[in-house]
């Protein structure tokens, strides 16, 4: 009966190790099974090796330039591809900051509102061309606003009484030596109206309206109150218009040179040549022309050699801002 206890108690303690054996088994292969979950892996391990290759398309990149950036936003195209080569020239050519020249010129072309097929030609010469329109024509504010989107600069181009009138009409919107002072403000206004977004002024005609101090007056007052400029296309002579500027402080320049006399692209472009060759003069250099074919074909051409001589074609305002800091009369 003794010995039979004892068998007993030598099974339980058996029993209660291999329970605890196995315990221990489990416990080991749990934990060996967790392990790899820890976040406190030693420097240098597999792990660390694996992160740093994932990582590696994501090195930072060379940032783009300019062109690049306007390339990619004009035409969309995968991270990676490059711009084409052609193209990029034209972008680069320009964006390049222009040269500093020592001369500038500004180039007005006059009569626009007849057609909107010059206008087109004109806009796209790579040049800052001033454009002078009629007022009242068919296409004088569809012009005037399509050279408003283009960034150009356009100014009225107002119609006054000749000395040879009635042979020559000047127009739609003309001023007369015979309106009274109301009048003339009155008919300026609508002109300027039909002109949106003009920044200035020059004559059409006007040989007998320029000479009358009396009647320029009230149009060179009107144009101060709206913080506009006169260029005055030189038709007489006997034109009042420093004396007048002079007594309401109106910003005014006069006309140099005249491209179209004659009707003849070799003249012309001779003409432009020898602009671009004289030397820089006091006061502004002021070209004036009209839409013939033979004038647009000129300046197409003439255009770059003037970048090649480092000659600037200005806006108008910018042309008198330019001559006002530099001290010209």
């Amino acid at each position: 009966m003794r010995r039979k206890k004892k068998n007993n108690r030598l099974t339980v303690a058996l029993t209660a190790l291999i329970v605890l054996s196995l315990a221990a088994i489990v416990f080991v292969a749990f934990f060996h099974r967790e392990e790899p979950v820890g976040s406190t892996l030693p420097a240098g391990q597999k792990k660390p090796a694996r992160q740093a290759k994932t990582a590696s398309p994501e090195k930072p990149r060379p940032q783009p330039t300019a062109e690049t950036a306007r390339e990619r936003s004009a035409v969309p195209a995968t991270p990676e591809a490059a711009p084409p080569a052609e193209k990029e020239k034209v972008v680069i050519a320009k964006a390049a900051p222009p040269r500093l020249s020592l001369k500038a010129v500004a180039v007005i072309i006059d009569d626009i509102g007849y057609d909107m097929q010059p206008v087109r030609e004109l806009l796209s010469i790579d040049a800052d061309i001033t454009f002078a329109v009629l007022p009242l024509l068919p296409h004088s504010r569809e012009a005037a606003l399509l050279l408003h989107r283009a960034r150009r600069e356009t100014l009225l181009h107002l119609p006054m009484e000749p000395a040879s009138y009635p042979k020559d009409k000047p127009g739609n919107g003309a001023l007369f030596t015979e309106m009274s002072e109301e009048e003339i403000v009155l008919q300026l206004e609508k002109n300027l109206n039909s002109v949106p977004h003009a920044v200035g002024v020059n004559n059409h005609m006007g040989s007998k309206f320029m000479a009358d101090g009396e009647k320029l007056e009230p149009v060179f007052r009107q144009l101060k109150k709206r913080n506009m400029f006169f260029i005055d296309s030189r038709t007489t002579p006997s034109s009042k218009t420093a004396a007048v500027a002079a007594r309401v402080h109106l910003t005014v320049a006069s006309r140099r040179i005249f491209l179209d006399n004659e009707r003849d692209y070799d003249k012309i472009y001779r003409i432009l040549m020898d602009v671009a060759d004289a030397p820089a003069g006091n006061g502004p250099v002021i070209v004036i022309g009209h839409p013939y074919p033979e004038t647009i074909r000129a300046l197409r051409d003439a255009s770059r050699i003037f970048q090649e001589k480092g000659v600037s074609i200005l806006p108008a305002s910018k042309l008198l801002k330019r001559n006002a800091a530099d001290g010209a009369s």
